[in-house]
């Protein structure tokens, strides 16, 4: 290789990236430490964006379809409109969708939970009457009737309490107490922020994504800017893309479920599908909370038929995150199912549901720009063979013209 001006660019930049990474190893408590406090002040800023972008695909569906006649409008005081009307209506949308959530699964659960604190009792004594016999047969004579509710005794109840609760724990108590709270509080707030970030940005994104590019521009070489440019269109429609197979993926598992219960005969079997479909929605605990609610809706009913819910939405759950998820999702994203897959456990290990949420996006984007990384260096292969073969060709050319 020789040691021309582009070269000697290239060594000092791997050197620098080198001596970079190492210390990154060496001094890893501090990086992480400086990457959590930064992490911890930009935290609205990051919730906006991410809530800005969920945002942004049925707002653009919105503007582009049912608000399209706006736009197609001769008056400029009419077309002024179609933004706010778009953000106004996307906002109803979701809080809908969240009151939707709300009035489906809490009522169901507040009465699935009332259900089994009256049936406690009656369990109880089933689960009794079932045991003593069993035990005699063996020899073992036991009464097992203190285990009942009522035989319960409450003032050793209240003496566990107050040792609980004493002076001794109450530092500590409060110490958790306060924790807890300020913990809340700041993520309360931080959301809160976050989401009038959102709005703020949707609402006049164009001039602000115009600003961050004019002075990208401005600020680096022509040639970082271009990549620079290119990596935040392909991450924004990853991750456009990621939200919309997620609610396709999410509305299969719901139809599945209902249509699975209802050949099953299983209770409740709509109250459970919308409200599977709906958790489903979060990553990774999103299915599991669903999975627990529709088992102790079940539960109530039917202990049995809950056992065989159980066994039937755990195959559609291994169905789902093994043939369907990676199809639908993958696909949407431009993804092979098998990446997919991998970008979900590696981004949940990394980052817990922040990680899984921006994981299949971020790995899409990657996947892109390697691709086509890999294709300019193929084209510029071929394009220098292609100029080989024309210099040996006019070299034969000249020797044989010579001869």
């Amino acid at each position: 290789m020789e040691l021309n001006k582009q070269n000697v660019k290239k060594i000092l930049g791997i050197i620098t990236f080198a001596i970079v990474l190492l210390m990154a190893f060496q001094h890893y408590s501090i990086l992480i430490s400086v990457l959590s406090w930064i992490i911890t002040i930009t935290a609205p800023v990051i919730i906006g964006t991410c809530i800005a972008l969920m945002l942004n695909v049925p707002m653009r569906a919105l503007e582009k379809n049912v608000f399209k006649f706006i736009s197609n409008s001769k008056r400029k005081g009419v077309k002024k409109l179609l933004r706010p009307i778009s953000l106004i209506s996307t906002i109803i949308l979701t809080v809908g969708f969240v009151a939707l959530l709300i009035l489906i699964i809490l009522p169901q659960l507040k009465n699935a939970i009332i259900l089994l604190i009256n049936k406690v009792p009656y369990y109880i004594d089933a689960a009794i009457d079932f045991i003593e016999p069993r035990l005699h047969k063996f020899g073992i004579e036991a009464d097992l009737s203190s285990l009942h509710p009522s035989q319960i005794n409450m003032s050793k109840v209240q003496t566990m309490l107050s040792k609980v609760f004493s002076i001794k724990n109450s530092d500590e108590l409060i110490n958790t107490t306060v924790g807890v709270t300020s913990s809340l509080l700041s993520g309360v707030v931080n959301f809160a922020l976050g989401v009038v970030i959102a709005i703020y940005f949707l609402a006049d994104k164009e001039r602000i994504i115009r600003f961050i590019s004019r002075a990208a521009r401005v600020t680096f070489p022509e040639k970082i800017y271009n990549k620079f440019h290119r990596i935040c269109t392909v991450s924004e429609t990853s991750f456009s893309s990621f939200i919309t197979g997620q609610f396709t993926d999410s509305t299969i598992l719901g139809v599945l479920c209902f249509v699975g219960m209802t050949i099953l005969r299983l209770p409740a079997a709509a109250v459970v599908a919308v409200t599977i479909g709906i958790t489903s929605l979060i990553p990774v605990i999103g299915p599991f909370i669903g999975e627990a609610i529709g088992f102790i809706i079940i539960f109530i009913e039917n202990p049995l038929k809950a056992v065989f819910f159980l066994i039937f939405i755990l195959l559609l759950q291994t169905v789902d995150n093994n043939f369907i998820y990676p199809r639908v999702v993958g696909k949407s994203v431009g993804l092979p199912g098998f990446v997919v897959l991998i970008a979900v456990i590696v981004g949940g290990n990394i980052g817990g549901i922040l990680g899984i949420i921006l994981g299949v996006p971020l790995s899409s984007a990657i996947y892109i720009l390697v691709l086509e990384a890999l294709r300019e260096k193929e084209e510029r292969k071929n394009a220098d063979k292609k100029d080989t073969e024309k210099e040996e060709k006019s070299d034969e050319s000249i020797i044989q013209k010579g001869e």
